[in-house]
């Protein structure tokens, strides 16, 4: 798998497609996913801090991408302002530990994500029951969010 897009760029065209359907999703059922408000810091600018922090390539984005899919699919929710944040944390975070060799301990992608420990635990916890335990990404799928995200570069 190799990188075609720069971090900056990707993040810039997914946050604005997860602000977009944040922004448009309408009440549902809540989710262990859900805040009681939404957080005080923009999509983009969570997901730029995710990156930055974590050290987390291109790839990794996309898979992380995909899982969030992956996710809202399998549990059926939808992405709203007060899930958005913690979605990604939980996305990035099982991506970052499935396709990374280094990685951190949840004490710091916790406090990266501003959660708890013992929140982001429960996070990566439920992401991957949401995810089956299923983390491996078919090449053709992954080829096929790189490039509709390119796209729309």
């Amino acid at each position: 798998m190799t990188p075609t897009i720069h971090p900056e760029q990707l993040i810039s065209v997914a946050s604005q497609l997860f602000q977009k359907v944040a922004n448009n999703a309408k009440a549902q059922k809540l989710s262990l996913y859900d805040g009681e408000k939404a957080p005080g810091i923009e999509v983009r600018e969570y997901m730029k801090r995710l990156v930055r922090y974590t050290g987390c390539d291109v790839d990794t984005i996309i898979i992380a991408i995909i899982y969030i899919d992956r996710i809202c699919i399998n549990a059926g929710i939808a992405i709203t302002g007060n899930n958005v944040h913690r979605l990604l944390l939980a996305g990035f975070v099982v991506a970052i530990k499935w396709r990374q060799d280094r990685v951190h301990g949840n004490g710091h992608y916790a406090t990266v994500g501003g959660v708890t420990r013992q929140e982001l635990n429960r996070l990566e916890r439920t992401a991957l029951n949401d995810l089956k335990w299923e983390t491996h990404v078919e090449k053709s799928i992954f080829e096929k969010y790189e490039k509709r995200l390119v796209s729309n570069c």
